[in-house]
């Protein structure tokens, strides 16, 4: 990323916990740039992103909106919705105007709408409804018209953000909060091309939880049709922690999550990590890494790990395990996702165990 200066109409408002930080907007001095600036009495604890501490100077970025806007954007199926919904009626559809959709509603503490307005409150989702499902509609297919604009979340198996009505009420009766937005994930598939997929994913993130990874809450709905999770990033006061995905901390394109090595990851940990989490995230990030091997996860890419906070100048960890899949009932002679000692085959014992001691500081003691 680098510094620049002046952006065109258009632009989009960014807000932090409630409060806006910034601007976003396409420069006028390229037109295939972006450019974001903090507001002048922006505080640190504003900051967008760890990679993007506040300071009087613009960020520009070339390969799309920068890495921190991008780690949110509609893929697959639901991108495609939303694009035959609203290109009609949004000049340049492009990944800023898909921001100033979906953005005021997605994972992490930001929060996006078109300058001049506030992000809006999501609609609520009796989630009893999709437990208990047992009809032969496309139950899921509904969700996605339902829910597209308000689901800011990347992936190209197809998911929707709902906002639990239960989860609302139980926190407003007890005075405690109540959830604007988004507090679950729900998760479809092609039952096709993908058979008993998100049975799938349940049951490996039962093995990340046996192992001693932690998790999100993970359940299956509708007779095995559709997986809920609850969102890993809210917090005890109704609000929402940051949430950077590894693309981000490289300062990659989401087009680039396969770019890189495990070696990187552990890296990056020890870059942004809080030095009294680092020893903890090594592990947890080698307990995933061996559960990948061990479940046949080609798709452990770098979006699918992350950091959370509730201050970028505060304590920062690793983030639960998330998107855990065996990939190889589809794909026979699926590979590791991201570079192994040099290789995307998957490792056996000893080298795990190699990569333990030398990139985790992981003893078999230990």
């Amino acid at each position: 990323m680098s510094k620049q200066t002046n952006t065109d109409q258009g632009s989009l408002d960014i807000y932090v916990q409630g409060e806006r930080s910034g601007t976003l907007g396409r420069s006028a001095m390229r037109s295939l740039s972006y450019v974001f600036g903090y507001l002048a009495d922006a505080t640190p604890q504003q900051a967008v992103s760890l990679t993007m501490p506040v300071m009087p100077d613009q960020y520009g970025y070339q390969q799309g909106v920068h890495p921190i806007f991008q780690m949110n954007l509609p893929e697959g199926e639901l991108r495609e919705l939303l694009r035959n919904r609203f290109q009609k009626t949004v000049q340049n559809f492009d990944d800023l105007a898909l921001l100033g959709i979906v953005g005021h509603s997605q994972i992490g503490r930001i929060r996006i709408a078109p300058a001049g307005m506030e992000p809006d409150t999501m609609p609520l989702q009796d989630m009893q409804e999709l437990r208990t499902y047992s009809g032969t509609e496309d139950l899921f297919a509904d969700l996605l018209q339902r829910y597209a604009r308000y689901s800011g979340i990347s992936g190209v198996q197809p998911k929707v953000l709902v906002r639990d009505a239960d989860t609302v009420a139980t926190a407003a009766q007890l005075e405690q909060f109540s959830y604007r937005d988004a507090t679950h994930i729900v998760k479809g598939w092609n039952p096709e091309r993908f058979p008993q997929l998100a049975a799938n994913e349940y049951f490996c993130m039962q093995a990340a939880r046996k192992a001693g990874l932690e998790t999100p809450e993970v359940e299956l709905a509708a007779q095995g049709r559709l997986l809920i999770v609850k969102r890993f990033d809210l917090n005890d006061k109704g609000g929402y922690l940051g949430f950077e995905d590894f693309c981000v901390l490289n300062g990659l394109a989401t087009d680039d999550k396969y770019v890189g090595s495990y070696q990187d990851i552990a890296q990056r940990i020890r870059q942004f990590v809080s030095p009294q989490r680092v020893h903890e995230a090594l592990e947890q990030f080698f307990l995933s890494l061996a559960l990948t091997c061990a479940v046949r996860n080609g798709d452990a890419h770098l979006k699918n790990f992350g950091v959370l906070y509730d201050d970028p100048e505060g304590d920062i960890r690793f983030a639960p395990a998330f998107d855990i899949v065996s990939t190889t009932p589809y794909i026979p002679n699926d590979t590791l996702a991201l570079l192994f000692g040099g290789s995307k085959v998957f490792p056996e014992r000893k080298a795990l165990l190699a990569f333990a001691r030398q990139f985790c500081n992981i003893t078999q003691q230990s």
